[in-house]
């Protein structure tokens, strides 16, 4: 059998000199609000790098985490695909 991670894809938009990237998950296992969906949102100034990145790029050895935006995935990197919006979704306060 072979097993496999569904990596939820990280959306991305930018607006009034800020990148926004948020995420979608729902609650699980936590009593009456199962099922409810979370946004995680992070917000920080404008850069060409950030704007252009296609990947988060997660990586933990004994040294500790690091996280870092870019434009390809890499080897003994987790990738999570980034998929840019051109506008801020509706459903965002």
């Amino acid at each position: 059998m072979i097993s496999f991670a569904v990596v939820m894809p990280i959306y991305k938009y930018v607006e009034n000199g800020e990148v926004v990237f948020f995420v979608q998950t729902t609650y699980r296992d936590y009593f009456k609000f199962y099922g409810v969906p979370l946004i995680y949102l992070y917000r920080t100034k404008a850069s060409q790098e950030l704007e252009k990145s296609k990947y988060v790029l997660i990586r933990v050895d004994e040294t500790g985490e690091k996280v870092e935006v870019g434009d390809r995935s890499r080897p003994g990197w987790t990738s999570i695909p980034v998929i840019d919006l051109k506008e801020k979704p509706g459903f965002l306060p």
